[in-house]
C-alpha cells in the first residue's frame, strides 16, 4: 500500500508555501509555488505520492481549493480563527504556517 502525504498550503494573493510530511512527520519537501493553474499543475505532477491538505480559508482559497480537490485524498480548508496553532505562534513566516498546518492535519 502506499503511504499518504500531509501537505500544509499556506495561500496568498500571488504564491502558496508548501510543506510535505510523512505520517511520521519528516518533512519531505517544502517550497512555494506560483498561485497560477499551470504552475500548480506543475506542483502536482512533481508530488511523491497520494496527499491529503489543509489550508486557512483566506480571500485566495476558493479557487485553489476547487482545482487542488480534484487531485487530493482530502483537502480541508481551515478558518483562521480556528487556527490558533498558527495566529498565536511566535514564529510566524509562510514557510512555518505551512509546515504547521502540515502538522495539524
Amino acid at each position: 500500500m502506499e503511504s499518504i502525504y500531509y501537505i500544509g498550503l499556506d495561500v496568498h494573493k500571488k504564491t502558496i508555501a508548501y510543506c510535505i510530511k510523512t505520517i511520521s512527520g519528516k518533512t519531505v519537501d517544502q517550497g512555494i509555488v506560483s498561485a497560477e493553474r499551470k504552475a500548480l499543475s506543475g506542483w502536482l505532477a512533481g508530488l511523491p505520492g497520494p496527499w491529503m491538505g489543509a489550508m486557512e480559508a483566506t480571500l485566495f482559497t476558493g479557487w485553489i481549493y476547487d482545482f487542488l480537490k480534484l487531485h487530493a485524498v482530502e483537502l480541508k480548508a481551515a478558518h483562521p480563527e480556528m487556527l490558533k496553532a498558527i495566529t498565536a505562534a511566535k514564529k510566524k513566516n509562510d514557510r512555518a504556517d505551512a509546515e504547521k498546518l502540515a502538522d495539524l492535519l
